[in-house]
């Protein structure tokens, strides 16, 4: 079952769990996350439960401007015991059924490049990689 974020702290400590238990990256409180969430209004948290245990998260970003109108798929999480089991791939295909419910004419997802994991999900998924036309800047402010 995959329901959508609603707020609470409850389902905000499930995706703690999750991040704890795959990527670790996750460095605030649940206050804090759920705020940045509910003030953005383009984003879309869902998570994935087996038997009510959270398993995976999966977070959307849509965005329409002059160069681009679509969704971004921000972050599949899916906790270690549960991967290859065809969790993220269900979660890709749920974010693209929702850029599609949303009129969106693209998805796009950026992956790390030593995470070949999900590289091989995204290709085996009908994805293109473009890494020769990008190059992602980042400052911490």
């Amino acid at each position: 079952m995959i329901k959508e974020f609603d707020g609470s702290q409850k389902m905000m400590e499930d995706i703690i769990y999750i991040d704890n238990r795959s990527f670790k990256d996750i460095n605030a409180s649940t206050d804090e996350l759920c705020e940045r969430i509910a003030k953005n209004k383009q984003y879309q948290l869902f998570v994935k439960y087996i038997q009510n245990i959270p398993v995976a998260y999966l977070g959307i970003l849509y965005m329409s401007n002059l160069h681009y109108d679509g969704a971004w798929v921000d972050l599949i999480a899916v906790v270690e015991e549960h991967r290859n089991k065809g969790i993220g791939k269900e979660l890709l295909k749920f974010a693209e059924n929702k850029a599609k419910e949303k009129k969106g004419t693209v998805i796009t997802g950026l992956v790390r490049k030593d995470n070949f994991s999900s590289s091989t999900m995204f290709l085996k998924s009908d994805f293109k990689s473009n890494e020769k036309d990008f190059i992602l800047y980042l400052k911490d402010i």
